[in-house]
């Protein structure tokens, strides 16, 4: 089953609930992605939860990433652990799909690709992914080019290291989208969906566009290739045969159109929804 849930703060006070649940009902899903505040504690988001439960809305993907993940400081691994921990805690509580986590540490410096940075990576996953066995929910693995997990490859290596049926992915084609693959996201959307669909279980939807490098800025000097993201439908990115691959999986998939303002947000969404209406492919 796929299910679309947008991205959508968790209501803080009383006063909050009737503008949620109108966003909520905008988007026509009964699902969101979202994350408790950082203070929050337990009763808050069992407090929440009555409140979703009570409105018959669920919690697909439940993320806030920490950027200490693989960090070369020993401090700062410990505390994204423990923010991860609460994660995996309230997401309990929230009943959620699952717990995304990404493996953001030193990011930007020259070692976040090399060997000694993925082993503290694998180490810190290998770490959470028992707190997820003992809290019996699923944990998430999102990627980014500017991190140590960074390619299908990286993914492959990730679950053959890791020994859990907790660790899942929660995919982000985009984030793994480098100049020479933007013309063709066909080839990579399969060999994501080739090596790692049976892990699959949240995606992060989002197009991909590409500035620059020619015509008057290149003869200028100033030829630098930008590589963005964007609202689904205004890029190259090949959202037909994701939503082919998806309906092919056996696990439930969320959808998130992430980074977008509101009216954006629905925009993507509606045009991911069209071509689901176009080729059969049933949504919830």
């Amino acid at each position: 089953m796929i299910l679309f849930s947008p991205p959508i703060q968790l209501p803080k006070t009383m006063e909050d609930h009737a503008s949620f649940l109108e966003k909520v009902e905008s988007f026509q899903s009964n699902t969101i992605s979202t994350s408790t505040p950082p203070e929050w504690t337990d009763q808050d988001a069992e407090n929440s939860r009555q409140f979703l439960d009570s409105n018959d809305i669920r919690v697909g993907e439940f993320s806030t990433f920490h950027w200490g993940f693989d960090h070369q400081d020993a401090a700062e691994r410990d505390a994204a652990f423990e923010h991860y921990k609460r994660m995996i805690r309230h997401g309990v509580i929230m009943g959620a799909h699952c717990v995304g986590f990404s493996t953001y540490g030193d990011r930007g410096m020259p070692g976040m690709w090399s060997d000694s940075t993925w082993t503290r990576c694998l180490d810190a996953i290998t770490r959470i992914a028992e707190e997820a066995e003992g809290a019996k929910i699923d944990i998430a693995a999102h990627p980014h080019a500017m991190a140590p997990l960074c390619s299908v490859d990286r993914y492959v290596e990730m679950l053959t290291h890791v020994d859990s049926a907790r660790l899942k992915i929660l995919i982000d084609i985009v984030n793994l989208t480098w100049p020479q693959r933007i013309f063709n996201t066909t080839d990579l959307v399969n060999e994501v969906f080739d090596n790692l669909g049976h892990a699959i279980v949240a995606l992060h939807a989002k197009d991909v566009i590409i500035s620059g490098g020619s015509g008057v800025s290149a003869a200028k000097g100033m030829g630098v290739i930008h590589v963005d993201e964007a609202v689904p439908g205004t890029g190259f990115m090949d959202f037909e045969t994701i939503l082919k691959r998806l309906d092919m999986l056996k696990q439930d998939i969320t959808i998130n159109v992430e980074h977008f303002d509101y009216n954006d947000t629905r925009e993507g969404q509606s045009y991911i929804q069209g071509i689901a209406d176009r080729t059969g492919i049933p949504f919830t």
